[in-house]
Formats: structure tokens, C-alpha cells, sequence
């Protein structure tokens, strides 16, 4: 419906409202797991570690940030969590997914499925990288997604290395505020 000078005033507020609200669509902002915020400090995260009957597993730094591997997290697959702080705050949850029971075909359906909810939250993410190449006797496969919204992102990445006596699969979520 166009804008006309004689729109009944209600009317015209409710056009004006869907047409700039801030859901329509895709999220404008991903947040990090968990019902977290960016920026987290440290003591708050210890406590919501501490409620949730999970631990610090251990502690590092790592370019210039401290690296936390929390053990104890419940979620399906889930294998490691780790949180990475910059200046005291939150800056990235990287979510770890492995089960040594799934073939490649079944890490393939995790990942279109991890991939499709995404999709459906921040709209189609751009593929970063697809490769499967040899490097000596093993073969790897790496597979990337990204979805960038406002000042975060999200990455999925799968990475395989096999060769013909064992493999290695793993499915990693990375949630990222970009500074």
C-alpha cells in the first residue's frame, strides 16, 4: 500500500513500524551460545560455569587472549567447549562436536543440519572453504562456513584426516564477536 497524505494516522504508524522492525528477517546480531553476552567477564563466566555443574578444565593464553576448556557442558556430541577471553571478556565460544561411532555420511548430516538451522536464524552463510586433498599417506577434508551479522560472526567448519587404518572427524562451531 503506497504512503498517501490521507492515510488514517493509525494506520500509517503501523505501516511505518513494519516496515523498519528490527525482526523483520534475519537476526541483526548473533549473540554466543548459552544465553550469554559478549564482553562476559571472566568472574561472571565462572559463576555460570560453577551453576551449570561444569568446570574450568584448564586455563591458557594464546595470542594474546586466555583460552578456557570447560568440561561438563550437556549438550548431544558435544566434546569440548572452549570460551576465549580478550582484556577480561568474552570474545568466542567455540563449540567441539565428535563421535567416533559416525562414518563421514553421518558427520555430513550434523554438519547440513547444524548448517540448515543456521540458515534458517541468519540467512544463507558463505561458503569459505571445501577441499579434500592428500597430504602424505592422508587424505583431508576441510569444509567452512560463515554467517557475519552486525559486530559477530559464525563459523562451521568440518575437518577430516583419514587414511586407510583410522580417521580423525570433527565438527566445530565458532561463535565470534568481531572487534
Amino acid at each position: 500500500m503506497p504512503f498517501s497524505p490521507e492515510m488514517p494516522r493509525p494506520l500509517l504508524i503501523l505501516l511505518l513500524l513494519l516496515a523498519f522492525r528490527p525482526w523483520a528477517g534475519a537476526q541483526s546480531e548473533i549473540m554466543p551460545p548459552f544465553g550469554l553476552e559478549w564482553g562476559e567477564s571472566t568472574e561472571r563466566m565462572e559463576r555460570l560455569i560453577t551453576g551449570a555443574k561444569a568446570k574450568v578444565a584448564s586455563r591458557s593464553e594464546k595470542g594474546g587472549r586466555t583460552v578456557w576448556v570447560v568440561e561438563g557442558l550437556k549438550q548431544e556430541n558435544l566434546k569440548a567447549t572452549r570460551f576465549y577471553f580478550r582484556n577480561g571478556g568474552l570474545e568466542e565460544v567455540e563449540l567441539q562436536y565428535e563421535n567416533p561411532a559416525w562414518t563421514e555420511a553421518e558427520y555430513n548430516r550434523f554438519l547440513s543440519q547444524l548448517r540448515s538451522r543456521i540458515d534458517q536464524r541468519f540467512g544463507a552463510g558463505k561458503l569459505t572453504a571445501r577441499s579434500r586433498e592428500p597430504v602424505e599417506s592422508v587424505t583431508q577434508t576441510l569444509v567452512g562456513y560463515l554467517w557475519q551479522r552486525g559486530p559477530s560472526r559464525i563459523e562451521l567448519i568440518y575437518f577430516a584426516a583419514e587414511d586407510s587404518a583410522q580417521a580423525f572427524r570433527t565438527v566445530s562451531l565458532h561463535y565470534k564477536a568481531v572487534y
